[in-house]
């Protein structure tokens, strides 16, 4: 991973979005980079910043990470640029690698989650995470509550034994079938080749006026990113989770600080 500017070729790019807390995204970055199980010239890290706080920008330039300003529209509300910024993200990941993998700021990533996705990388492919929730809300994924903040409460003396033992059960596996899964595979992190986004992205997302939802981010009453895959599905697109690159969601600050009544602002 090279953080002087420069792109070198990558095989895979990850991009985060990032807001105010620095605290969380230094939790989850490291660990997403630390624990990302392949060489340093064969991945990189961009991240795009909307709404970012000074000290975001602060922590972005001390570390000499690459960056994108994408703007922020004050009149559609958090989840609306939410998904505007996972939309925006994919082009620019794609200018430097065939392969991108959007990853957020609430989570935790066990080792060699990005080489895991990426073996299994192919076109006409996506690739999902074993993917845990805390279960605080509904959830389609496994539920295990190791915290709900990731970087003050995370139970990382839980995490690591639960973890490793999901990952010397399942390392090398791959699942095919849904159905015999019993989840959906689609779990960010995930894997999305070039030719995948150009024929099924982006994410369909409604304006403020003609939107079920009053931020814009659902289609037919389902998030943007599942008609994403439901689309993809029906298009063909080989889905598949690796049960060897596992993360843990957390439910992170940036989502529930935009969080006022149960609305997101």
């Amino acid at each position: 991973m090279h953080n002087n500017g420069k792109w070198e070729n990558p095989k895979i790019v990850m991009y985060c979005q990032i807001g105010r807390y620095i605290e969380e995204a230094e939790f989850s970055v490291t660990s997403a980079i630390e624990n990302a199980g392949m060489p340093e010239e064969d991945f990189d890290i961009v991240f795009l910043t909307w709404k970012s706080s000074d000290e975001a920008h602060q922590w972005l330039k001390d570390k000499n990470y690459k960056s994108v300003e994408i703007g922020y529209d004050e009149g559609k509300g958090f989840l609306w640029n939410l998904y505007r910024g996972w939309n925006a993200g994919y082009p620019i990941a794609l200018e430097h690698a065939d392969y991108v993998c959007p990853i957020a700021t609430d989570h935790y990533f066990h080792k060699n989650w990005l080489a895991n996705l990426y073996k299994n990388c192919a076109e006409n492919t996506i690739v999902n995470c074993k993917l845990i929730e805390p279960g605080n809300q509904y959830s389609i994924h496994a539920c295990r509550n190791f915290g709900v903040t990731n970087y003050s409460e995370f139970k990382m003396d839980e995490w690591n034994p639960f973890a490793d033992a999901l990952y010397e059960a399942a390392e090398g596996q791959v699942a095919t079938d849904e159905v015999a899964y019993g989840h959906r595979f689609d779990a960010m992190p995930f894997a999305v080749s070039r030719d995948v986004w150009e024929r099924f992205g982006p994410m369909n997302k409604f304006s403020v006026d003609n939107s079920p939802d009053p931020m814009g981010i659902y289609v037919n009453n389902i998030t943007g990113d599942t008609d994403f895959f439901n689309r993809c599905k029906t298009g063909g697109v080989n889905v598949i989770k690796a049960l060897d690159a596992i993360s843990y969601h957390c439910g992170g600050l940036e989502a529930t600080k935009n969080k006022k009544d149960g609305v997101y602002t």
